[in-house]
C-alpha cells in the first residue's frame, strides 16, 4: 500500500490480511521464544536481586503502558489501511495523544516503583525504564502505521531482528557480570534503534483535515475496551490472592502461565489482521467473507487447543513445573477450554475496530469483565481454590465472546449481502 489515501484492491487486501497475520505471529511469538533464552541466562548467571529488579521494572512498565494507552495508534492504523488517511498525516495526528499516554505510563511506573516497588531498585535503573517506556510507546505507534501501509513483513522482521539482537547483546552483558541497570540500558538502546528505523521509513507530516481529535474520539472507546479486557485477564490473581490461601494463589499462578500464553497468541492474531480487515471494511461482501473465514479459523484453533490441552494437562503441567504442582492440573484443563472464547474474542475485536463499532465493542468488554469478576468472587466464596479463579475468568471470557458475536450477527447469519449494500462507515455507534 502506498502513503496516499487511496484504498487498496480487494485481492491485495485479502493478501494483506493473510501476510499480516503470518508476519505478526512469526515475529512476535518467535521473539518471545528467543526472549526466553535471555531469561534463562539471567536466572542462571545473576543473583535474585538483579532478576527481581529487572523483572519488576519491565513487568510494571509493560502493564501500565497497556493501561494508559489511548487507543489512537490502533485507530490510526485502521484509517491508513482503509485509505481514509495518508500514513504521514495519521502519524502526525496520533503523535500528540500517543506522547500523552506514554508520559502517563512513565509517571505511573515511577509512582508504583517508588511507593510499592522493591527497595533495591537503583535510581539509574528506574530512569532507564522511564526512557524505555517513552521510546517503546512511540515504537508501537510507528509499528501500527507501518503495518497499515502494507509493510507487514518489514515491520515483523524489524521486531524479530531487534529481539534477537537484544538476547545476543544482553547475554554478553549478563555473562560479563552486568547489573540490572546495564541490561536495561541494552533494552532501551534496542527500542531507540527500532524507533530510528521507523522514523527513517516514515516521517510524520501535518495534513489538512487530518486531526488528532478524529483519532482520539474512537481511540478512547478502544482504550476503555482494552483496559476492561486486561482487567478481566488479571482480576483472577487479585481475587484469589485476597480470598484464597498462599497455596491457592501459587497454584493459580502456575496454571495461568498457560492462560497468559493463550492471550498472547490471540492478541497477536488480532492485531496481525488489522491492516487487511481494515482495508476490506469498505466492501461488505469481501469483508463478510474474510470475517467468517477468520472467525472459523479462530474457533477451529481454539477447539483443537481445548481438546488437546484437556488431554495433556497433566504432563504439560508436571513436567516443566514439577510433580508438586499436580494440584494445578484441573485448573490447567479449564485454561485449555478458555482458548476457544479467547481466540475468537480477539479476532472479533479486530472486526469491530475495522468497522468502527466502538461502542458495542466497549460495552461487550465491560460486560464480560463484570461477569468475570462477579463469577470469580462468587466461586471463591464457595470454594477458595485455583480452579475457582480460572473458572471465573473463563466465564467472563465466554460472556465477552457471546456479546461480541451478537454484535457481529450480520456477518454470521445465512445469506450474502448484495453487492450494492452500503459499506459500514467508521462510527462510535454500535
Amino acid at each position: 500500500m502506498t502513503l496516499t489515501d487511496a484504498p487498496i484492491a480487494e485481492q491485495d487486501a485479502r493478501r494483506l490480511a493473510k501476510v499480516g497475520l503470518a508476519a505478526a505471529m512469526v515475529s512476535r511469538l518467535m521473539g518471545r521464544l528467543v526472549g526466553i533464552v535471555l531469561v534463562i541466562v539471567l536466572a542462571r548467571q545473576t543473583g535474585a536481586e538483579t532478576v527481581a529488579v529487572y523483572g519488576y521494572l519491565l513487568g510494571t512498565a509493560t502493564l501500565v503502558t497497556m493501561l494508559t494507552d489511548l487507543g489512537v495508534a490502533s485507530v490510526a492504523g485502521r484509517e491508513v489501511a482503509a485509505g481514509r488517511m495518508p500514513a504521514d498525516g495519521a502519524l502526525r495526528a496520533a503523535l500528540g495523544p500517543q506522547v500523552v499516554s506514554v508520559v502517563a505510563a512513565a509517571a505511573a511506573t515511577v509512582l508504583l516503583t517508588v511507593v510499592w516497588g522493591p527497595a533495591e531498585v537503583p535510581g539509574s535503573a528506574l530512569a532507564l525504564t522511564v526512557l524505555f517506556v517513552l521510546a517503546g510507546g512511540l515504537v508501537n505507534l510507528w509499528a501500527e502505521v507501518l503495518r497499515a501501509t502494507g509493510r507487514v513483513l518489514l515491520e515483523g522482521a524489524l521486531q524479530f531482528g531487534s529481539a534477537v539482537a537484544l538476547v545476543a547483546v544482553g547475554s554478553v552483558v549478563i555473562i560479563a557480570g552486568g547489573s540490572a541497570t546495564d541490561l536495561l540500558l541494552v533494552v532501551l538502546l534496542k527500542e531507540v534503534a527500532v524507533l530510528l528505523v521507523g522514523v527513517a521509513l516514515l516521517r510524520p507530516r501535518r495534513r489538512e483535515g487530518v486531526l488528532a481529535r478524529e483519532l482520539l474520539t474512537q481511540g478512547l472507546w478502544m482504550a476503555v475496551a482494552s483496559t476492561a479486557v486486561i482487567l478481566l485477564w488479571r482480576q483472577g490473581t487479585l481475587v484469589v490472592g485476597a480470598a484464597g490461601s498462599v497455596g491457592a494463589l501459587a497454584t493459580f499462578v502456575v496454571a495461568t502461565r498457560f492462560f497468559d500464553a493463550g492471550v498472547t497468541v490471540a492478541h497477536t492474531a488480532g492485531f496481525g489482521l488489522v491492516p487487511g480487515l481494515s482495508a476490506l471494511a469498505a466492501d461488505p461482501v469481501a469483508f463478510r467473507r474474510a470475517a467468517r473465514h477468520y472467525l472459523k479459523l479462530a474457533a477451529l484453533a481454539g477447539l483443537v487447543i481445548a481438546v488437546v490441552g484437556w488431554l495433556v494437562a497433566g504432563p504439560i503441567t508436571t513436567i516443566p513445573f514439577g510433580e508438586r504442582w499436580a494440584d494445578a492440573v484441573p485448573a490447567v484443563r479449564v485454561v485449555a477450554l478458555s482458548a476457544l472464547p479467547i481466540l475468537v474474542s480477539y479476532v472479533a475485536f479486530t472486526m469491530f475496530l475495522a468497522r468502527g463499532q466502538m461502542r458495542w465493542l466497549t460495552g461487550s468488554a465491560v460486560g464480560g469483565t463484570v461477569a468475570g469478576i462477579g463469577a470469580t468472587i462468587a466461586l471463591m466464596a464457595w470454594r477458595p481454590d485455583a480452579l475457582s479463579g480460572v473458572l471465573g475468568t473463563t466465564i467472563g471470557a465466554t460472556v465477552l465472546v457471546v456479546l461480541l458475536l451478537v454484535g457481529l450477527r450480520d456477518l454470521l447469519r445465512p445469506g450474502v449481502p448484495g453487492a450494492g449494500e452500503a459499506a459500514p462507515a467508521p462510527s462510535t455507534n454500535a
